[in-house]
C-alpha cells in the first residue's frame, strides 16, 4: 500500500525490546515494550548463525519459523528501504518486514507518534 516512512520517523524502535511474537493465520504481530508491528506479507529472520528463515504469514502453507529467539532481544539499529524494513538487534540477529505498492495494507507499525500503514 505504502513505502516506509524515513529511517528517522522509525529511529524510536531503537532500544525497544521485543516482548511477544503472535502468529495469525494470514499476518504475524511483534509486540514490543512501546510499539506493535503487524505485517501480513512475508518476512525474514536473519539468525544469529546466518541463517535466513523466511516466514510467509500463510498458515496453512507456511514453513518453520524460529521468530521466538528474537523475544527478549533488544533493536541496534533500523535501516530502511523504499519497501522493506530491516530491524537490527543486540544479537546480532535481523527481523526484515516488507511492503508493496498494491490496493491493500501490508501492515501497521503502532508507536508513541501513532499508527504508520505500510
Amino acid at each position: 500500500m505504502h513505502p516506509f516512512p524515513p529511517q528517522a520517523q522509525l529511529n524510536y524502535l531503537i532500544g525497544d525490546t521485543l516482548g511477544q511474537v503472535r502468529l495469525d493465520p494470514y499476518s504475524t504481530q511483534f509486540l514490543f515494550e512501546r510499539t506493535k508491528i503487524l505485517t501480513v506479507l512475508a518476512l525474514e529472520h536473519l539468525d544469529v548463525d546466518g541463517t535466513i528463515w523466511r516466514f510467509e504469514n500463510i498458515a496453512a502453507d507456511s514453513g518453520p519459523s524460529l521468530l521466538h529467539r528474537l523475544v527478549g532481544d533488544t533493536v541496534k539499529s533500523v535501516q530502511v528501504q523504499a519497501l522493506q524494513l530491516t530491524l537490527g538487534f543486540e544479537s546480532g540477529a535481523q527481523l526484515s518486514l516488507f511492503s508493496d505498492l498494491g490496493h491493500y495494507e501490508a501492515g501497521t507499525i503502532d508507536g508513541p507518534d501513532g499508527l504508520i500503514v505500510f
